[in-house]
């Protein structure tokens, strides 16, 4: 008989209202939990054992902050690649109105396209937080980046058909 290696509850993943989007988000982190688990503890195996002990490993999580790489959740990383860039781009692209005080300073579009999507986004000086959003029609309770996703990327390709 086979056991589930991971369990999430609802509550401890995202104690927020809306009982079938918190439900679809701790799913979520059910399901892609034990894939990240596994990916980091050989991610980790790489490094000298005295590394581990003596040096912070912090992964980006969907809200642009980081988290320690033992409490790094599924539900946490659907838009963490994308959040990078933002926070990326933020700290290196944005730039407050210099000798001119008055004046707005201008925002910057971030326009990160990939092999399957393009993620856009927007910053203004502050980081936009959103707390729920669907992915691949599934609905996710957690901070995230206000990052929009288009499932165009380099390596998409369209058809036009007639009838």
């Amino acid at each position: 008989m086979a056991c589930f290696t991971e369990i999430s509850m609802s509550h401890e993943v995202m104690a927020m209202v809306k009982m079938v989007p918190r439900g679809q988000t701790a799913c979520a982190a059910a399901y892609l939990t034990p894939k990240i688990t596994e990916y980091l503890a050989g991610f980790t195996r790489g490094f000298d054992e005295g590394l581990m002990t003596n040096v912070r490993l912090d992964f980006m999580k969907s809200d642009g902050g980081l988290t320690p790489v033992n409490d790094f959740g599924g539900h946490q990383a659907i838009l963490s690649g994308p959040a990078g860039g933002v926070v990326g781009y933020a700290k290196t692209s944005y730039r407050p109105s210099p000798g001119n005080e008055g004046a707005n300073p201008m925002p910057v579009i971030g326009f990160d396209m990939g092999g399957t999507s393009t993620d856009v986004s927007r910053y203004d000086g502050t980081l936009e937080l959103v707390f729920e959003t669907t992915t691949a029609g599934v609905s996710i309770q957690a901070p995230q980046l206000d990052i929009h996703t288009v499932a165009a990327g380099g390596g998409s390709r369209l058809f036009l058909q007639n009838g």
